[in-house]
Formats: C-alpha cells, sequence, structure tokens
C-alpha cells in the first residue's frame, strides 16, 4: 500500500519517535501543557471525540451508504483495533498512568475546569487507534485522490494530538496507538478488500 496517506502517516512516526528518542517524556508533555489556552480547551474537547466508539460507528453506518465494502472494512478495523489496544491496556501495560498522576502537585501545571482526567491504563491510545484505523481504511479505499489522503492525516494526526494537549496521553502512547490502528487496518484492507469486491457499492433501501 505505497501511496500518500501512508508514507505521511510514516513520517508522523518518524517526527514521534525522534521526540520520545531525544525529549524526556515528562519535560516534553510540560511544553504541550504550556501551550495551552481556554479557546484550544474547547477545540481540543470537542474534537477529541472523534477517537471514541460512538464516532467510529457513525461512520461505519454513514459509509454502508456510500460503500457497503468501505463501510464493512471499516466495522472490521474498528473492532480488531478495539481489541488489542484493550488487551494490551490490560495486560502488557496495565501499570503504565496517565499524565496527571505525575503532574498533579505541580502548581504550574495547567488543567482545564470540569474536565474529567484519567489516571490509568494510559498506553496505548485507543482514541488514537481508532481514528488512524478509520483513516487509513477510507484513505486505502480512495487511494487515487490526494485531498483526501492529505486531508485524513491531517485529522488522524490532529485527533491523535489532542490526546496529548488534553493530558489524557504521553507522546508515546499515541503514537503506539496510531501504528496500531494503521497496521491492522492496512492487513484488513489488503486481504478483505478483494474479498468484498460485490459489495462495492451503496445500501439501498428498498422501497415497500
Amino acid at each position: 500500500m505505497n501511496f500518500l496517506y501512508l508514507n505521511a502517516v510514516r513520517l508522523f512516526w518518524f517526527g514521534g519517535a525522534l521526540i520520545i528518542l531525544l525529549q524526556d517524556k515528562l519535560v516534553f508533555h510540560k511544553k504541550i501543557n504550556d501551550l495551552g489556552t481556554s479557546f484550544l480547551d474547547i477545540v481540543m474537547r470537542n474534537l477529541t471525540h472523534a477517537g471514541d466508539g460512538l464516532f467510529a460507528c457513525l461512520i461505519v453506518l454513514a459509509f454502508l451508504f456510500i460503500r457497503i465494502k468501505t463501510g464493512l472494512l471499516l466495522l472490521l478495523s474498528f473492532i480488531s483495533t478495539a481489541v488489542v489496544v484493550q488487551l494490551l491496556k490490560h495486560t502488557l501495560f496495565d501499570s503504565m498512568k496517565r499524565p496527571i498522576v505525575f503532574f498533579q502537585n505541580d502548581p504550574s501545571f495547567r488543567t482545564i475546569e470540569a474536565f474529567t482526567y484519567h489516571t490509568s491504563n494510559s498506553f496505548p491510545s485507543g482514541h488514537s487507534a481508532s481514528i488512524f484505523a478509520l483513516c487509513t481504511v477510507i484513505a486505502y479505499q480512495y487511494r487515487q485522490n490526494l485531498l483526501i489522503q492529505i486531508c485524513l492525516v491531517i485529522i488522524a494526526a490532529t485527533v491523535a494530538f489532542t490526546r496529548v494537549y488534553l493530558s489524557q496521553h504521553f507522546l508515546q502512547d499515541i503514537v503506539a496507538g496510531s501504528l496500531i490502528g494503521t497496521l491492522i487496518s492496512h492487513v484488513i484492507c489488503v486481504f478483505y478488500g478483494s474479498k468484498f469486491l460485490a459489495l462495492d457499492r451503496p445500501l439501498r433501501i428498498k422501497k415497500q
């Protein structure tokens, strides 16, 4: 799957990996926290819901009426990604704490009023995995449209970044989540894409 979207995602991974290797995770997170403003708080709090399961279900439903094939690939990718992420969160990485745990006694750490901060199961980021899974499938189905691919990369990266801005995850959490979501969706599109060719059409509801 050598097309613009995946190449751009690779750049996202590369940039994230460089920061992870060169910056202490707490120092970097504090830098992101210092960028906060009241306006960004509102934007990020709303935009982060694009990584929720409810949003994923709405996207799957919408695409069934555009291309049944894409809708099914989205559903398989989302479910598979969610299962892998939750297994990792609650087994290998169940001791990973979220940013607020490390900064709760820091008076200079900026928090958002009336916002619920999670404290456990930080790694990997489920929201990041979900949005990258969805965007990868859509990009794969529209790989001839460069504009759509560019928009999808921006959307996926931005939604993932909201998790760091909101101190729900560290940078490595969202990079890992994006890796999981992208790779699982890629495998599903390659393996099942040709099997659903007969369903490469909109869902039509027959009128009585």
